[in-house]
C-alpha cells in the first residue's frame, strides 16, 4: 500500500499559479513581488508572501466503494502575508493598496477552490492586521495583513 505525501505542497504551488495571474491583472505588477516563504532583500513596495505558516490536522476518513483504503482527511490554514509600504504619509491610500492585494489572493481562490485540482475545497477565512505603521528605515507607512486560506481535502 502506497501512502501519499500530504497536499500541502500542491496546494502551495496552486496558490502561487491562481495568485500570479491575478497580480498580472494589477496596473504595477511588475513591481509586486510574490514569493513562497520569506522574500529576499531590497524589496519593492508591494510584496505577497505564500504559506508563512501552515496549521495542519488530519484524522481517518472511511469510506465505503472504491476509494482508497487507510484515507486520512486533511484540513489546514495556510497564512499568506501581504504587505504595502509608501513614503506618502496618507494613512487611507497605502491600507486601500494593501487590501487590493488581499483580494487578489481571495480572488484567486475564490474563482478556484480546488487550487489547480489540488484539493476538494479552499476558501478564504479571514484577516488579521491591517493597522498602518510607520517605519524608520525607509521611513513611511506599512500596512502587514494576514490572509488565511482555509483548505479541506482527502488524502
Amino acid at each position: 500500500m502506497s501512502i501519499p505525501v500530504s497536499t500541502v505542497p500542491a496546494a502551495l504551488s496552486g496558490l502561487q499559479t491562481l495568485i500570479a495571474a491575478q497580480v498580472a491583472t494589477d496596473p504595477n505588477a511588475g513591481q509586486i513581488v510574490l514569493c513562497l516563504g520569506e522574500p529576499g532583500m531590497d524589496l519593492p513596495n508591494d510584496v505577497i508572501q505564500i504559506g508563512t505558516y501552515v496549521r495542519r490536522s488530519v484524522r481517518p476518513q472511511t469510506f465505503m466503494g472504491s476509494f482508497q483504503a487507510q484515507a486520512l482527511e486533511e484540513d489546514y490554514d495556510i497564512d499568506c502575508v501581504v504587505s504595502s509600504w509608501s513614503g506618502d504619509a496618507d494613512p487611507v491610500a497605502i491600507v486601500n493598496r494593501a487590501y487590493q492585494l488581499v483580494a487578489y489572493i481571495e480572488t484567486a481562490v475564490r474563482t478556484d477552490p480546488t487550487l489547480g485540482n489540488a484539493v476538494l475545497e479552499a476558501y478564504p477565512s479571514g484577516t488579521t492586521g491591517g493597522n498602518p505603521e510607520w517605519s524608520g528605515d525607509p521611513v513611511g507607512r506599512l500596512v502587514e495583513i494576514t490572509v488565511s486560506i482555509h483548505v479541506t481535502t482527502l488524502n
